[in-house]
């Protein structure tokens, strides 16, 4: 498996600045849900990860993840890495690249924000990339063995970015592992403009996936999940998969594999009448976004989504994270089957990231929103 785990945002404009109400501010289930439905996308297809479709039984309802030897409620790297990247937000108050890069470098050799605090299951470019950033920047700092370290400079940051660029920036390290923690940059920016997101969601993901192609799914995922969360409903409404759509069909895709891939897509409803065996789960960035876009628009509940994604196996547990992510923004943490909720790992960890990005998030939105008035 490749490592893993919210209207349109116009130019220049935040929904508080109009002075209606967004989905975060009315309805406060939205600041768990979701990371606690990419937890759970993750959780609940992790049965079948490494499952060719078709080889086992169709999963109708959660079954605890049998992989690694977890307890059932354990995460994967997916929610790890996710975890990590929300963490960075919180204690930066912006889009970081050091201390993103020092909590994965802590999760992956010291079992940082892992639901076993250990490091169990990492992708290859992932843990390559980080190897390389591990000899290049200082580790995190720790207050029981106080070190001064050079800080980097944001020159030297790039000129590491541009060597790193220089080895993995190809078309062959494609994998989903930064789509798949990618939320965050979507919950902490979702009420700045559409150029905004792209930007950080691009940035967040070069750290371990430079190729474009994963930077641009990042990008239309991020504006996707920010638009539920950012759409005005004083009036209690939810904005429309329709709506959803057409922000997806009005992305100018870059990147030739995702036009091609999404240029099949003329309606809504072609999502539903899409074989599913022309969908593949595998690892590769361009399916995983497929897959989870293809769960999410042709289903009408976070469960039938979340089920649909299970049963195309394979990388299940990585697309039941973009999935669920995505999802969750859209249905609301009481949307998730309530015994699908119980007894996850760790819980209150996610619980207090979940709060404290909430309040980081909040004061992103009002800053943004002085800055465009």
């Amino acid at each position: 498996m490749y490592c893993t785990a919210p209207l349109v945002i116009m130019s220049g404009c935040s929904c508080r600045s109009s002075g209606m109400r967004s989905k975060i501010d009315d309805n406060l289930d939205i600041k768990h849900a979701p990371l606690t439905g990419l937890l759970r996308g993750t959780v609940s297809t992790c049965r079948v990860e490494f499952q060719r479709r078709g080889t086992f039984a169709r999963v109708t309802d959660y079954q605890p993840n049998l992989n690694f030897g977890l307890q059932p409620g354990a995460w994967t790297d997916d929610t790890s890495m996710t975890l990590c990247l929300a963490q960075s937000l919180i204690t930066s108050r912006t889009c970081d690249p050091i201390t993103q890069l020092q909590n994965y470098i802590d999760w992956i050799s010291d079992g940082y924000l892992s639901s076993t605090n250990r490091c169990f299951d990492v992708g290859n470019l992932t843990r390559q990339t980080l190897g390389f950033w591990t000899v290049h920047i200082p580790p995190k700092p720790d207050p029981k063995h106080p070190i001064e370290y050079p800080a980097v400079s944001p020159s030297q940051l790039r000129s590491l970015q541009n060597e790193l660029n220089g080895f993995y920036s190809r078309a062959t390290f494609c994998g989903n592992g930064s789509l798949m923690r990618t939320v965050p940059i979507a919950l902490f920016y979702y009420s700045s403009p559409r150029e905004t997101i792209a930007t950080h969601a691009h940035a967040a993901s070069q750290l371990t996936h430079p190729y474009p192609t994963n930077g641009e799914a990042c990008a239309v995922y991020c504006i996707l999940v920010a638009a539920i969360l950012s759409h005005p409903s004083a009036t209690g409404e939810q904005i429309s998969k329709s709506a959803l759509f057409d922000i997806l069909k009005s992305f100018t895709f870059t990147d030739a594999a995702l036009r091609l891939r999404f240029q099949v897509y003329n309606a809504l409803e072609d999502f539903a009448a899409r074989d599913v065996n022309l969908i593949s789960s595998s690892g590769y960035v361009v399916h995983s976004l497929e897959a989870a876009l293809w769960a999410f628009f042709s289903t009408d509940s976070w469960e039938a989504g979340c089920l649909a994604v299970v049963n195309l196996g394979d990388d299940a547990d990585t697309v039941g994270a973009i999935y669920g992510g995505l999802a969750g923004a859209y249905y609301g943490l009481e949307a998730i089957p309530a015994h699908w909720r119980e007894n996850l790992v760790k819980k209150d960890v996610v619980a207090k990231i979940a709060d404290e990005l909430y309040r980081a998030t909040v004061e992103q939105a009002q800053q943004a929103s002085t800055t465009n008035v």
